[in-house]
């Protein structure tokens, strides 16, 4: 079987296309090359959203953001199919290639009322889409605080 086999629910085979994001990521992990299209079809437009946020508040263009996106989605799956890449969450293995690309490429030189976490997690929450859960696993932080420290910023920005 295609998906390695992975049953979900009562019973039931799965297909890759009924996949969530991380799932087809840890089956690709698991080493079913099959899957990566639909990933990264998944993945790349959260990737450029991110990118394309940082580019923007760095002053960097959309097309150099574009690259890195590319660039980081590859490191994403070489990240991946490396021995360690199934010890941590999916979405903490994404994040952290994806921001350290981000800060090595973009550097801020706007200071905005926002700590780093902040500002994180407003991105991620507003322009990537994630939920409080995904965007705490993300981070690594408890999703109470996710909640706190959204409402923090958009309360500092509002008195901004």
């Amino acid at each position: 079987m295609a998906t390695g086999g992975r049953r979900f629910g009562a019973g039931t085979d799965v297909t890759a296309s009924q996949f969530t994001t991380c799932e087809l990521a840890w089956t690709v992990a698991a080493g079913d090359a099959t899957v990566i299209p639909r990933l990264l079809h998944d993945l790349h437009p959260l990737v450029i959203a991110y990118f394309r946020a940082r580019a923007k508040a760095a002053g960097g263009t959309f097309a150099d953001a574009d690259r890195l996106a590319l660039a980081a989605c590859r490191a994403i799956l070489a990240e991946l199919t490396a021995p360690s890449g199934a010890d941590r969450p999916f979405l903490r293995l994404a994040y952290t290639v994806v921001v350290d690309a981000a800060d090595a490429a973009f550097t801020n030189p706007r200071a905005f009322p926002l700590t780093r976490l902040q500002q994180e997690i407003l991105i991620l929450r507003t322009i990537v889409g994630l939920d409080s859960r995904q965007t705490a696993v993300a981070l690594a932080v408890a999703p109470g605080r996710v909640g706190v420290e959204q409402h923090a910023a958009l309360s500092s920005l509002r008195a901004a």
